[in-house]
């Protein structure tokens, strides 16, 4: 019997490349990032599966291969599946109730869907699909497939859901039909792997579908040391070239002695090489175990703020998570020892409003310009049908008439109204939130950034023909102006969204501004004309601000930049340094 564990649709009937996680939330973007999840659980799936079962097993990724509707059902059409799986969100489920159609029609596949929207309504999806795994599902779907009557199964809907698995009965997931160390987070500055050391979190936060749909108790499961070891040794000998790990669970981090026990034999492995990365809970940091985690090589931590209002944190059920004394302590502990964090934030939560997303501005601003936080996401708090803020705005009337799914994504799109705080007010407060992180990196870091990159743009001849290309935050482009300006007493051009004109009008390093319309990056989005007249330009230097060592993430921006044909693509990191990524035979640099 053959059983495709599949991906979502990878870009959607309007165009839109997904960027999916959907114990989270999805989101689309118009142009090809080069930024995938490794879906977990799909993959622990898959190898279960393979492991247990007699049958043919594929796994198939149309997100990470960036398939629409048309090339994932050719792809089908080779396997012929007697058995669909496959994960969905409120963002994804239309392309993904479409491509399952397409296959029970063409190959009388029976379907299996799960994921946050399936979950919420499996009796919509149930349409198409014959059975609705809820939960975590991946015994339910072991059983459905050897053949158990799906009555007696435990997690397949209308059966309430089953208890919370063992994870330390997992294989490792699925590295076989797909490579893991193709997947990426471009804000991971090494080449990591996603792993996952433990499973739950002991909160619930009212917009979090984990939370309130995957395992709907509190709860936190973390991995044997020696498991989470084991597979990090079996992927450094896969793939020599990985840099490090990032540990994306919900979080990494709530029982110290699992932490300082994972860090004492990272470094007893002699994996402490490597560089960790990892999702926490800034409530439950503890310095004991940052201070070892940090020996053994983790170099950056990544926790939800989600607010610095005291009522919205309140109507969000945040819980012990919200302590702004704690976090302000444990932020400065750890830029003592030099730990980097990034904060997930957002506005227009249940409780939001005007003066009180404004606390969360403030509160951005007061933690960049300290240098307490290095990187930062601000999404806009989108009730994902099943969780407890979506169904608060039913019961109170919040949400705006004339929904559609592609709405749910966080991404831009506002789906709940208040009273006195309209969905155009929350895009703006979005914004001007970002512009806060950006004013006050840009104070916390430009005399550090400064410093290195009088030493690193020595190798730049005065008076050099350069042209910057807007793919980083504005604080980072910022500070390459300035330095090209103070240190070598050159204007440069720039390249970018339409919004950076108005953002940067007054910048006097500026010679030119040159917009390509919205969105990232792409080929398909800057016209042929405007590459032709920056070719005519002839550049000595196009530069690129980078997040990472390892370019995943900007590979459109690089194709725009080869187009453009300077004699020399440098890259530009955080701190100031700059590096060589190609240039011209002709063209002779020496660059330190």
């Amino acid at each position: 019997m053959k059983i495709v564990i599949a991906n979502s649709v990878g870009i959607d009937s309007n165009g839109y490349h997904m960027v999916h996680v959907p114990s989270r939330w999805s989101l689309g973007v118009k142009n090809f990032t080069n930024c995938g999840y490794y879906p977990w659980e799909l993959a622990y799936t898959s190898s279960l599966l393979k492991r247990d079962t007699n049958h043919d097993i594929k796994f198939l990724d149309g997100v990470l291969n960036a398939w629409d509707f048309d090339q994932y059902f050719e792809h089908l059409q080779k396997e012929k599946p007697d058995w669909l799986v496959m994960e969905s969100s409120t963002r994804t489920i239309s392309e993904d109730l479409r491509l399952a159609k397409a296959a029970k029609n063409e190959f009388n596949t029976k379907i299996i869907m799960t994921g946050q929207h399936p979950m919420a309504h499996p009796e919509e999806v149930l349409r198409v699909a014959d059975f609705v795994c809820i939960g975590e599902y991946e015994f339910a779907v072991l059983d459905l497939v050897l053949g158990k009557n799906p009555k007696n199964i435990p997690g397949v809907y209308p059966n309430p859901r089953g208890e919370l698995p063992d994870i330390n009965l997992l294989p490792f997931p699925e590295d076989d039909d797909i490579r893991r160390i193709d997947y990426h987070e471009p804000n991971c500055r090494f080449k990591q792997i996603q792993m996952y050391g433990s499973r739950g979190c002991p909160r619930r936060c009212n917009f979090c579908a984990a939370a309130t749909l995957y395992y709907d108790q509190l709860n936190w499961r973390p991995r044997s040391v020696s498991s989470i070891i084991e597979e990090i040794k079996v992927l450094k000998e896969k793939y020599p070239e990985m840099e490090g790990v990032f540990f994306d669970e919900e979080t990494h981090n709530i029982h110290k002695n699992f932490n300082i026990e994972l860090a004492q034999e990272i470094q007893k492995s002699g994996l402490d090489n490597l560089k960790y990365e990892a999702m926490c809970e800034y409530f439950s940091l503890d310095e004991e175990a940052l201070v070892a985690m940090k020996s053994a090589g983790y170099y950056k931590i990544r926790f939800g703020i989600e607010t610095g209002s005291d009522h919205v944190a309140k109507q969000m059920t945040l819980g012990k998570k919200h302590d702004l004394k704690k976090l302000r302590s444990i932020l400065n502990f750890g830029k003592d020892i030099e730990m980097q964090f990034y904060a997930t934030i957002s506005v227009g939560g249940l409780g939001s409003s005007l003066e009180e997303d404004q606390k969360t501005v403030d509160l951005i601003y007061e933690l960049a310009s300290k240098g307490l936080i290095h990187e930062i996401q601000v999404s806009i708090n989108t009730p994902q049908p099943g969780t407890d803020f979506y169904n608060s705005c039913i019961e109170k009337g919040l949400l705006k008439n004339q929904l559609t799914n592609e709405g749910f994504d966080g991404n831009g799109h506002v789906v709940v109204e208040y009273p006195n705080y309209r969905s155009e007010q929350i895009q703006e407060k979005q914004r001007e939130a970002l512009a806060a992180f950006d004013l006050g990196k840009a104070k916390a870091n430009v005399s550090s950034f400064m410093k290195t990159a009088n030493e690193s743009l020595k190798s730049i001849p005065k008076n050099s023909n350069i042209l910057i290309l807007r793919c980083a935050r504005l604080w980072l482009i910022q500070n390459i102006i300035e330095a090209m300006n103070q240190f070598r007493k050159t204007p440069v051009d720039l390249l970018g969204q339409n919004t950076i004109a108005e953002e940067l009008k007054s910048n006097l390093g500026i010679k030119n501004i040159y917009n390509y319309g919205d969105g990232f990056f792409s080929l398909d989005t800057i016209e042929a004309p405007l590459i032709k007249k920056l070719k005519n330009k002839e550049y000595d230097y196009v530069f690129l601000p980078v997040a990472n060592n390892h370019l995943e993430g900007y590979r459109n921006v690089l194709d725009v930049a080869r187009l453009i044909e300077a004699k020399v693509i440098l890259g530009v990191y955080p701190e100031g340094n700059i590096f060589v990524i190609e240039e011209k035979k002709e063209a002779a640099v020496a660059l330190g």
